[in-house]
C-alpha cells in the first residue's frame, strides 16, 4: 500500500513494490515522481525525514535528510557577513525569504541514497523511470498545484513554468519539465553523488542560482530582493544524511515511534497523546465541544514546550527526556481544565520562549507498506510554497533557513554554521502491544503537523474510525503562536474554516480559548492503518490531490 499526495506518485510506488521492492526502494520511486507533479511542495532541493520499520530485524530506523546552513553563515537571516557589511549592508529585509540567502543545503537525494543502501531491494537505476517520463513528456496539472501557482507566479522563475501566459497553470493542463528529467536521468545513472559531487552538472548549478552576485545585493525587473547565498559546491559536496534513535514512547496501549530532534514535531506528537490520555480523551465523544476542547488544550501546551525546548542535538542538548517524562507531563495535566482555557500558556521546562518558523502546508507526506511487512513514513519539503521561489534546472529550490529562529530570539534554534533548523516534521508509526506494526502516519501542513498527526493516532487507535473517515473531518489545532492574542505572546485555538468544526467557536470562546477563529487548515496527510487481521486500509488527504494505491 502508497498513500501520497499525487495518484501518480502512488500508482509508480505501488508498481515498484509489486516488481519486488521494499518500502525504501518505493519511497524513492514516489519522491522522484512527487519532484515532478508537485514541485510546490517537495523536491529534490530541500530535505526529507523518514521514519523505517524494518520488519526483518524488528527495528525502527529513523534517517534524517534536513536541508542545513552552509559553511560560512552568520547569526540569523538577515545578518549580513563581514564583507558585506564593509559594503555597506546592515541587515537585510523581510525580503530574504525568496532570495538565494535562505537557500539551505539539499538533504533529500542524500538521505533517500543512505535508506536505500541500507534497506532497498531494486537497482537505484530502476526507480526514477516514472519521474523521468513524467518530466520529458509531461503530466497534468493537479488541483492543489494550480492553487499553490496562485501565490508563486509573482516569481520570475516559478511563473516562467507553472503560470502560462502570466495566470496558474490550469487544472488538468499538461506541464513539461526537460531539465528535470535529465536531472533524474543524471541521478539515477551515477546515484545519490551524481547530485552531490562537485565534478558534476547539478550541484554548481544549484550554487550558481542561488548565489546572485556576490556581496552585491541587488533588485530584478519586479524590484524584488536578491541577496547571495553563501552555500557553495563544498557545503553540498560534505552534505550528510544521518541516522538517530527514534523517539518512542507510549500511548493508550500503544508504542508511538516518530521524529526526534531536531524536529520539534515529535516531541510535541508524543506530549499530545500523553496530555490526551492523561485527562481521559477516551471517554470523551469526538465532535463533542469537550472533546475539542481537550485536543486544543493539549495541543497549545504541548506545541510551546516543543518549540521553545527544540534544536539541533548536534549542537547542544535537548531535554527530550525531561518534556516526556511522567512528572513533567502529570503537571502540564493537571493544567488542563474541562472548564476553562490555559492563558496566556507558557513553557514549563525551557524558559526562552522561542517563536519558531515552521515548514509550511508546502510539504507532502508519503506512507508505505510493502510485502515483506515493512514500513515507511517519510514527511519531505521545500519548506515554503515553492521554497525559495527559485529554480536550478527545474528543481525547486528551498528556503529552508527561514525555519531557524530570529537573531535576537535566543535558544537553541539560532542559525550557525552546517546546522540543522527545527521542523514541524513528525513521520510516525505506532505498534500494538506485540511490537506489531499498527499505524503508519503523517502530514504536511507547517506548524500545525503535530496535531494533524496526533489526531490520526487518535481517531484510528482510540475512537474507532478508519483512514478516510478520520482525514475528512474538520480539523482543530493548539499549535498556532501569535503576538495579537490578547495582547500577549500565546497559542491560538484554530478550527478548519468551512467545516463543521465552525460550530465549536462559541463554546470555546466562551471557555477563554485566546483568539479562536476559522482559518484555512490545509494539511497533506498520508495514513495507512494495518488492522489486527493484516488488512491494509488507507487514505489520502482530501485537500490535496493525493490517493492510495494497493495490491
Amino acid at each position: 500500500m502508497v498513500a501520497a499526495a499525487s495518484p501518480l506518485a502512488a500508482r509508480a510506488g505501488c508498481e515498484v513494490l509489486q516488481h519486488g521492492g521494499t518500502a525504501a526502494d518505493a519511497a524513492v520511486t514516489v519522491q522522484a515522481v512527487l519532484a515532478v507533479v508537485e514541485p510546490q511542495s517537495s523536491g529534490l532541493g530541500r530535505g526529507a525525514q523518514v521514519l523505517y520499520w524494518d520488519h526483518g530485524r524488528h527495528r525502527v530506523r529513523f534517517f534524517d535528510g534536513l536541508a542545513q546552513a552552509p559553511a560560512v553563515a552568520t547569526a540569523g537571516l538577515r545578518t549580513p557577513t563581514a564583507d558585506e557589511q564593509r559594503l555597506g549592508v546592515r541587515a537585510f529585509d523581510e525580503g530574504v525569504e525568496h532570495t538565494g540567502r535562505a537557500v539551505g543545503v539539499p538533504g533529500t537525494v542524500r538521505v533517500l541514497g543512505t535508506l536505500h543502501r541500507a534497506l532497498g531491494r531494486l537497482p537505484w537505476g530502476s526507480l526514477f523511470g516514472a519521474g523521468e517520463r513524467l518530466a520529458a513528456h509531461g503530466f497534468p496539472a493537479g488541483r492543489y498545484l494550480h492553487t499553490m501557482a496562485q501565490e508563486g507566479c509573482a516569481y520570475p522563475d516559478v511563473r516562467a513554468l507553472y503560470c502560462p501566459g502570466g495566470t496558474p497553470v490550469p487544472v488538468g493542463a499538461r506541464v513539461v519539465n526537460p531539465e528535470l528529467a535529465s536531472v533524474l536521468k543524471e541521478v539515477a545513472a551515477g546515484g545519490a553523488d551524481a547530485f552531490y559531487t562537485p565534478r558534476g552538472r547539478i550541484a554548481p548549478s544549484l550554487v550558481a542560482r542561488a548565489a546572485g552576485d556576490v556581496f552585491k545585493p541587488r533588485t530584478d525587473s519586479r524590484g524584488t530582493a536578491v541577496i547571495p547565498s553563501l552555500m557553495t559546491v563544498r557545503d553540498i559536496a560534505d552534505y550528510r544524511a544521518r541516522e538517530r534513535a527514534p523517539l518512542c514512547g507510549p500511548a493508550f496501549g500503544y508504542r508511538v515511534c516518530t521524529a526526534p530532534a531536531p524536529a520539534f514535531g515529535g516531541i510535541d506528537v508524543l506530549s499530545v497523546l500523553a496530555l490526551a490520555d492523561r485527562k481521559a480523551v477516551a471517554t470523551l465523544t469526538p465532535g463533542t465541544l469537550r472533546h475539542a476542547h481537550l485536543l486544543i488544550e493539549s495541543g497549545r501546551l504541548a506545541g510551546v514546550d516543543a518549540r521553545a525546548c527544540a534544536g539541533d542535538p548536534d549542537f547542544g542538548d535537548i531535554p527530550v527526556a525531561g518534556l516526556l517524562s511522567p512528572s513533567y507531563l502529570k503537571q502540564r495535566a493537571a493544567q488542563v481544565s474541562p472548564g476553562s482555557a490555559v492563558h496566556p500558556v507558557r513553557p514549563g521546562l525551557c524558559t526562552d520562549a522561542v517563536r519558531v518558523a515552521a515548514d509550511h502546508d508546502a510539504t507532502s507526506q508519503v506512507s508505505i507498506v510493502d510485502g515483506y511487512g515493512n514500513a515507511l513514513s517519510m514527511t519531505t519539503t521545500v519548506n515554503q510554497n515553492f521554497g525559495a521561489a527559485l529554480l536550478a534546472r527545474g528543481m525547486v529550490l528551498n528556503n529552508a533557513l527561514t525555519n531557524f529562529a530570529p537573531e535576537t530570539a535566543g535558544g537553541r534554534n539560532l542559525m550557525e554554521p552546517r546546522k540543522r533548523p527545527t521542523t514541524s516534521m513528525a513521520p510516525t508509526l505506532v505498534f500494538d502491544p506485540a511490537g506489531r506494526p499498527r499505524l503508519v502516519a503523517g502530514s504536511a501542513g507547517g506548524g500545525l503537523i503535530p496535531d494533524y498527526v496526533a489526531h490520526q493516532v487518535l481517531d484510528v487507535l482510540v475512537h474507532g474510525l478508519n483512514p478516510h473517515q478520520a482525514l475528512i473531518h474538520g480539523h482543530l489545532s493548539g499549535q498556532t503562536t501569535t503576538d495579537a492574542c490578547a495582547g500577549l505572546h500565546d497559542a491560538r485555538s484554530d478550527v478548519e474554516q468551512g467545516t463543521a468544526a465552525e460550530r465549536f467557536l462559541p463554546g470555546l470562546r466562551a471557555l477563554g480559548h485566546p483568539c479562536a477563529k476559522a482559518v484555512p487548515l490545509r494539511s497533506g496527510a498520508a495514513l495507512v492503518e494495518i488492522t489486527p487481521d493484516g488488512t491494509l486500509l488507507a487514505a489520502a488527504d482530501p485537500r490535496r490531490d493525493g490517493a492510495a494505491a494497493g495490491g
